[in-house]
């Protein structure tokens, strides 16, 4: 507003009629801002994209078809939404718990049909090396360590081993550091699965990605009840999502990959 009557020193509109004709005129709205780095849409990253298309076109992988998409993902109990309801002139206010809340990682493996496998991820008890008193108390480790996750990829080939029609399918992940182990791929393919790593930068190539944001969603919506825990809200969350849910997820991501093979911004 004050740069453009600085161009146009005799014009004289009010912020509101202003808010209006960009409304009405413009088709613009006001949004939540989605925050990503700097480097996600980039000439190289939109190239490494075309270059992970076109190896992974020779093949007979189908998103919607032979695909198991796998990512962990951080709850906590004081997950909420951003906005809420108020009567106008006082504040929204939400209430949670006094006590810090305990992240607790869950990871997950879907496909188009469905569901496959969650998992918990365990607070892991590891030493402090800066620790000076010898009380030999440890930290908690937040993350998600390798050994977990080649249990969870066990646990969920286990799963899948007892469906014959997804032996051979792909397993779909992004590039993290916990994933890109050789052996973590040299184990897969020896289960008779495909690994395959997803291009940096590119969560909307991973429909679980998408799946997260509808659990946490529905984690958020409603204040926690007493008896209630994390957990059950997490489970009931990812069990609520129907057949149509999954297909439509994977669908998204499977229309993002003609956004790369067009050299197009995700």
């Amino acid at each position: 507003m004050k740069k453009l009557k600085q161009i146009f020193t005799e014009l004289k509109v009010s912020k509101s009629t202003l808010l209006d004709f960009i409304k009405e005129h413009c088709n613009l709205s006001l949004k939540k801002a989605r925050f990503q780095p700097i480097d996600r849409n980039s000439e190289e990253k939109i190239q490494e994209r075309l270059d992970w298309i076109r190896k992974w076109e020779k093949t007979d992988i189908d998103f919607t078809r032979n695909c198991v998409f796998l990512d962990e993902s951080t709850f906590h109990i004081n997950l909420k939404r951003s906005t809420a309801w108020s009567r106008k002139g006082t504040p929204a206010v939400v209430t949670v718990p006094k006590t810090r809340a305990t992240t607790t990682t869950i990871l997950g493996a879907i496909s188009a049909e469905g569901l496959i496998k969650c998992s918990l991820r365990l607070p892991q008890l590891t030493s402090n090396k800066k620790r000076k008193r010898g009380d030999g108390v440890g930290h908690v480790s937040k993350g998600t360590v390798t050994g977990h996750y080649v249990s969870f990829l066990k646990a969920t080939m286990d799963e899948m081993d007892q469906y014959p029609h997804i032996k051979g399918h792909y397993l779909v992940m992004d590039n993290a550091p916990i994933h890109t182990s050789e052996d973590i791929a040299k184990y897969i393919e020896s289960r008779g699965y495909h690994c395959v790593y997803l291009p940096s930068y590119s969560p909307e190539l991973n429909p679980i990605e998408q799946f997260w944001s509808v659990v946490k969603s529905k984690v958020k919506r409603n204040k926690f009840l007493e008896k209630e825990t994390l957990m059950t809200r997490i489970s009931e969350a990812s069990n609520s999502l129907r057949l149509g849910d999954f297909k439509g997820i994977v669908s998204h991501s499977h229309k993002c990959l003609d956004k790369c093979r067009n050299r197009q911004a995700l």
